[in-house]
């Protein structure tokens, strides 16, 4: 699942959307979002359906390892 939590924050920071937007749209806060992003706090298939939502995209790329690998390659290049 984490390669499912770095597609969501890629998605967010190439976007510019805050955390506390996403927080805000899922009825949490921003720290709640980053405790996410952190690993300090277990995401679940509700909050990434809200997540995708407050960011307007399809649920689906989030969990499409390809996207995963390219940002990792990105990221050491």
């Amino acid at each position: 699942m984490d390669y499912v939590v770095s597609n969501i924050e890629a998605l967010r920071k190439r976007k510019g959307i805050t955390k506390t937007h996403i927080g805000r749209y899922c009825g949490k806060t921003g720290a709640w979002y980053g405790d996410i992003v952190k690993g300090r706090r277990r995401v679940y298939l509700s909050d990434v359906f809200m997540i995708a939502e407050a960011m307007d995209e399809d649920i689906k790329i989030f969990f499409d390892p390809k996207l995963s690998e390219s940002l990792k390659r990105k990221k050491s290049a």
